[in-house]
C-alpha cells in the first residue's frame, strides 16, 4: 500500500484533496498535515511516504520548499509535486533542481484539480516503482558479478532469464583444505597469517573457476563450491563443461601447490610445529537445479538436488592432493585425461547404491603444466 502525504494550512483542501485521492478507489493510505512542522513529524515516524502533495505557502512563502528539503533529506526518491495559488512565488526551476516531480498551479477545489491530482500522484507512483525496481536489479547485478567471469557476464546482463531457476546437466566441483583445524590450531596466536592466506586462497580459486567458464557458488569455510554448465547451454550432454571443471581441477591443485610453498616459508618463521595441509577435490555430473534462489532480502546464485550432494560426498572422501571424480564425469573426460580406478564404494551417506571413483592425474595433451597455463 502506497502512503501519500499532503500537507496544506486550509482544511478545505486537506479535506478535499483526501476524498479524491480516496475516491480513486487505489488503495493508498492518505496522511496528512497541516504545516512543514507537521509534515517532519509525519516523515520521522512512517516509512516510507512515496509521495507528497504540498502547499507552497504555510508558515513561510517557501514552506513547500522546506517539505522538500525534508523529503529528499529522509528518502532522495520520495516524488513531491508542489502545489500553488502563488506562481510569481514559486522559483520552479530551483524546485526541480532540489528534486521536485511536478509543480502545479492551485486553483478552488474542483473536479478538474482533483482529477489533476489523481492523475500526477499516479504517475509519480509508477515513477517512484520504476526507480526502485531498477535500483534493486542493479543490485542484485552487483551481487551477482561475484559468481561469474566479467567475460561472461555481459550475457546475463542482456538476459537476466539466464539467471532463472532451470533444470541442467552441471558439473559441481567442491575443494576442500585437509589440515586446516590443525593449522589454525598452530597458528591461532596469529590469526592474521591464517586470514591472509585464506584470501590469496579464495582469490586463485575465483580466478581458475573463472578461466575455466565455471561459476563461483560459495566459500564454504576453507572450502570451496563452483559449478560448470550453469550459464552456456550449448551441450546439454555437458561433455566440455567436465572437461573444464576437470582442468580447473588440476589447474587448481598446481596453483594450491605453489600457493602453499610460498606461505609455509613464512608460517616457519612463526611456529617450529609440522604444518601438514593439502587441498582434496571432488567432482560430480548431473542433472542438477541451477539459478537465481532466495528472498527478497538475500540472493543466492546457487545448484541444488541430490548430484550437487553427492559431489560433496566425493570431495570428503578426497586425501590431500587428491582429485576424485563419479563414473557419470569420467565418461564424458576419459579420453582428455589420465585417470586412475580407484574402488567402488557402497556407504555413501544418505545416498543408496555403488559407485565408482576414479582419480584425475593430469590431462593428456597438456601435461602438469604451470599454475595459470592448465588448458
Amino acid at each position: 500500500m502506497a502512503n501519500i502525504l499532503i500537507v496544506d494550512d486550509k482544511e478545505e483542501n486537506l479535506k478535499a484533496y483526501k476524498l479524491a485521492l480516496e475516491d480513486a478507489g487505489l488503495g493508498w493510505n492518505i496522511l496528512t498535515a497541516r504545516n512543514e512542522d507537521e509534515a517532519q513529524k509525519i516523515l520521522a515516524k512512517t516509512q516510507p511516504i512515496d509521495v507528497i502533495i504540498t502547499d507552497l505557502v504555510m508558515l513561510t512563502e517557501q514552506s513547500g520548499m522546506e517539505v522538500l528539503r525534508l523529503a529528499k533529506q529522509k528518502d532522495p526518491l520520495v516524488m513531491v509535486i508542489i502545489l500553488t495559488a502563488f506562481e510569481q512565488k514559486l522559483d520552479r526551476y530551483k524546485a526541480f533542481e532540489m528534486g521536485a516531480f511536478d509543480c502545479l498551479s492551485k486553483g478552488v477545489p474542483d473536479v478538474k484539480t482533483a482529477q489533476e491530482i489523481i492523475i500526477k500522484t499516479k504517475t509519480a507512483l509508477n515513477f517512484r516503482k520504476l526507480t526502485l525496481n531498477q535500483i534493486e536489479y542493479q543490485k542484485k547485478l552487483a551481487f551477482l558479478k561475484r559468481y561469474f567471469d566479467p567475460k561472461v557476464f555481459g550475457a546475463i546482463d542482456r538476459n537476466p532469464e539466464l539467471l532463472s531457476l532451470q533444470s541442467k546437466t552441471l558439473t559441481v566441483v567442491f575443494w576442500d583444505i585437509r589440515g586446516f583445524s590443525a593449522l589454525s590450531e598452530i597458528l591461532k596466536a596469529h590469526p592474521t597469517l591464517i586470514a591472509g592466506f585464506l584470501r590469496e586462497y579464495f582469490k586463485v580459486a575465483s580466478e581458475v573457476i573463472f578461466r575455466h567458464q565455471g561459476v563461483l557458488d560459495k566459500f564454504i569455510g576453507d572450502g570451496v563450491m563452483a559449478i560448470f554448465g550453469a550459464i552456456n547451454g550449448k551441450d546439454p550432454e555437458g561433455r566440455q563443461d567436465a572437461i573444464n571443471a576437470a582442468r580447473a581441477a588440476v589447474e587448481m591443485k598446481e596453483c594450491f601447490e605453489k600457493l602453499l610453498k610460498n606461505w609455509m616459508e613464512q608460517w616457519t618463521l612463526y611456529t617450529p610445529q609440522t604444518i601438514d595441509i593439502g587441498l582434496g577435490c571432488g567432482i560430480h555430473t548431473g542433472e542438477s537445479l541451477v539459478g537465481n534462489v532466495g528472498t527478497e532480502n538475500r540472493d543466492h546464485f546457487t545448484a541444488i538436488g541430490p548430484h550437487v550432494n553427492f559431489a560433496q560426498r566425493i570431495e570428503s572422501r578426497a586425501n590431500k592432493g587428491q582429485i576424485l571424480i563419479s563414473a557419470s564425469t569420467n565418461a564424458r573426460i576419459s579420453n582428455h585425461f589420465e585417470l586412475n580406478r580407484m574402488e567402488t564404494i557402497s556407504d555413501v551417506k544418505n545416498i543408496s547404491g555403488s559407485f565408482d571413483i576414479f582419480e584425475v592425474i593430469k590431462h593428456k595433451s597438456i601435461g602438469d603444466g604451470k599454475c595459470g597455463n592448465s588448458r
